[in-house]
């Protein structure tokens, strides 16, 4: 035990050295984070029970850029398909706020999008007590219970200041603590951009061939090899019981390779090293010691994973997002499992999944990876988060285990003979087809008619995909 205590102590040490300059503002309770510049400062105040208004500006300037944040906490769910609504009502109630100690003199509302959220925007002028006149928007969006007004704004007659708070505002990342970049894409995210949906297709296409455990990613003493990112990446499924995606498996090894390169001899040693060490600590002994070792192990990293991401480390980031994308609950399903190690809950990282595992069977049964664009899959995503509350029930299963799921279909591709591959593209295409994703369509026309959902359960969940989930470990992952 005291080995696995060395081992966690070095690698958490290892996160002091990596530490960066800059540190995001991190809402207290998690609602948000994000990016401030070294002359703005944060002020949050609870308004009332649940409601919570933090002010972000300017420490030099009184009449400055803002992005403030207003946070209405729920006690209960707010369905998808409510809220536009919830949207404009949340508006509304703003606008009131700001007539009763100013005036409205511009506004126009349009739908949109926030942090790849439905929103509703506001573009306004508005002049508060004094007869300052302010330009900027109103955007309100809503969270599963939480609903967000964030105000945007700067004094109307300087275009600078007013594309600052843009910009600062770009960063904000909701139900996060981590912020995105200032191009408004998530650090260390784990969604399907561009880059990542090529680099997914040719894998796919060579059928997830994996590197050698041996096979080095940088030279050095010790070398960066595969295999010293695929025993870190298998730590932390242990760890944490979940299975990451191949793009979130593709974003470690990226930041392991930008760290590694920054690093001291002692900083490299620790990365080519310690996974394996860790990984065999927790894999050896009785099974009281190994759920110590896990138990010991799952409290030190999540710690280190939330401090390193506040602090802008690359791989900290893409482990916290992991880990938090797995807790954020967008749904419940209808359907009790009938396995005992299958979830009911969906989250974000259950859509993650689902949506990768979707564009694995787009590409393994033969249809033109071109013709999936980032946008197509954001598209795909909303519809069924919209769909969600009258999906099949059998199909919310599917969705709340699709982490699971998608590994084992992995598993079972890489393993398969040309004929079984041949068998699993036709289930594959057949499976795309009811769900409304046809070959004769666009990837994004899916539709989110639940009538698909029996029967995708049945040629996937319990035959194919059960079955090789059944026999995966996280020793054969990423």
């Amino acid at each position: 035990m005291l080995k696995v205590r060395l081992c966690l102590l070095a690698w958490v040490g290892a996160l002091g050295v990596w530490a960066s300059a800059s540190t995001p503002y991190v809402d207290p309770g998690g609602a948000f984070a994000i990016q401030l510049p070294s002359n703005w400062t944060a002020e949050r105040t609870q308004l009332e029970e649940g409601l919570f208004y933090t002010e972000a500006t300017r420490k030099d300037l009184e009449q400055g850029p803002h992005v403030d944040v207003m946070i209405q906490e729920l006690d209960i769910a707010i369905p998808p398909a409510q809220h536009a609504e919830v949207n404009q009502a949340m508006a509304q109630a703003v606008k009131q706020l700001l007539s009763s100690e100013g005036s409205i003199v511009r506004e126009s509302a349009k739908p949109s999008t926030f942090d790849q959220r439905t929103a509703l925007r506001t573009d306004l002028d508005y002049k508060d007590s004094e007869g300052n006149l302010q330009r900027g928007a109103l955007v309100t969006v809503c969270g599963p219970k939480r609903v967000f007004a964030i105000l945007i704004y700067a004094p109307a007659n300087d275009a600078k200041m007013l594309a600052e708070a843009e910009s600062v505002a770009q960063t904000l990342a909701l139900e996060s603590r981590t912020p995105r970049s200032a191009s408004g894409v998530q650090s260390g995210s784990s969604m399907l951009d561009k880059a990542s949906l090529n680099r997914l297709a040719g894998s796919f296409k060579s059928n997830l061939k994996r590197k050698s455990e041996n096979d080095v990613l940088v030279p050095g003493d010790p070398p960066l090899t595969y295999g010293s990112v695929a025993n870190f990446v298998n730590v932390i499924e242990i760890l944490f019981d979940i299975q990451l995606t191949e793009v979130e498996f593709n974003a470690t090894q990226e930041r392991f390779i930008e760290y590694y390169n920054k690093q001291d001899a002692e900083g490299k040693r620790i990365l080519a090293q310690q996974g394996a060490q860790l990984l065999r600590s927790l894999t050896t002994g009785t099974a009281a010691e190994r759920e110590q070792s896990r138990q010991e192990g799952r409290a030190v990293f999540e710690n280190a994973f939330q401090r390193g991401a506040e602090m802008g480390i690359g791989y900290a980031e893409v482990m916290w997002k992991a880990i938090t994308r797995r807790k954020t609950e967008l749904a419940e399903t209808k359907a009790k499992p009938k396995r005992e190690d299958w979830d009911q809950e969906i989250t974000e990282g259950d859509l993650d999944a689902t949506l990768e595992m979707l564009y694995f069977m787009w590409v393994a049964s033969g249809r033109d990876a071109s013709d999936v664009t980032a946008e197509d899959v954001e598209k795909v995503r909303q519809m069924i988060i919209d769909a969600l509350p009258t999906m099949d029930p059998q199909l919310q299963l599917v969705i709340a285990n699709a982490p699971r799921i998608y590994a084992g279909l992995r598993q079972d591709w890489m393993k398969a003979s040309p004929q079984r591959r041949l068998d699993l593209a036709q289930v594959f295409g057949a499976c795309l087809d009811e769900w409304g994703i046809g070959a004769q369509s666009s990837f994004e026309s899916t539709g989110t008619s639940s009538g698909g959902g029996e029967s995708l359960n049945a040629q996937i969940a319990q035959n194919t995909a059960w079955n090789a989930a059944k026999t995966w470990s996280t020793t054969t992952s990423p």
